[in-house]
């Protein structure tokens, strides 16, 4: 037999095999597959739900800076990368210090530029402030107390303390009392984990420095 005669009659075969009542169902199947996995809704992408959050924080950060209420701008900053890229100085002082040290001992100080700034601390998680990466990894008891200071400058330091609660709350939105990481009583003057600063600008406020005190 040929090459010809084989392919003629190979190509009978395989159309012998579809032309069937097997054959039509299976080419049936093969078209409806892809109908029958299409959605019939779609829910909202995050990226929506970001662009969202972005648009509402950018309003409230701009009513904030109106009404000159910087604890609430610096609300609108923690839940929203937008407010940060816009409320930002062309550069951020960064800086990593050793708290354990009197004074403290810089372990690594440089700028970054606002639009490479990505290590922002804090985060808002279900309308409480949270740290982005907590002391112990995986800590999702981990939570950040806030103590604000106004200068006559107006200038606003924002002092951060890593926390637990223990529970012992009377309901609602209590968690109860503040343990520091140790375990004891969280006291206001006592030791921050970092300091973040904010300077006036025609309009507003700008973040201008990110400082970090680690105790080894």
């Amino acid at each position: 037999m040929t090459m010809r005669q084989t392919l003629t009659a190979l190509t009978l075969i395989v159309l012998t095999a579809c032309g069937g009542p097997a054959g039509e169902a299976a080419a049936e199947d093969q078209v409806a597959a892809p109908a029958a996995a299409t959605p019939t809704t779609s829910a909202p992408s995050a990226a929506a739900a970001r662009d969202e959050t972005d648009t509402i924080m950018l309003a409230s950060a701009a009513s904030a800076c109106e009404a000159e209420d910087y604890k609430a701008f610096f609300d609108a900053m923690i839940s929203s990368a937008a407010v940060r890229r816009k409320y930002s100085a062309a550069t951020i002082d960064f800086g990593r210090f050793d708290a354990s040290r009197t004074p403290y001992a810089a372990i690594e100080e440089k700028k970054i530029a606002a639009g490479d700034y990505r290590v922002f601390p804090i985060q808002m998680v279900d309308y409480y402030r949270k740290s982005v990466v907590p002391a112990r990894a995986g800590d999702k008891d981990e939570y950040v107390i806030l103590a604000f200071n106004q200068s006559q400058a107006n200038q606003i330091s924002v002092e951060w303390t890593r926390v637990h609660y223990d529970g012992k709350s009377e309901g609602g939105d209590d968690l109860g009392n503040a343990l520091d990481l140790s375990g004891q009583p969280y006291e206001a003057d006592g030791p921050t984990d970092g300091q973040l600063l904010l300077y006036p600008t025609a309009t507003c406020w700008e973040l201008v420095a990110d400082n970090r005190y680690e105790r080894r």
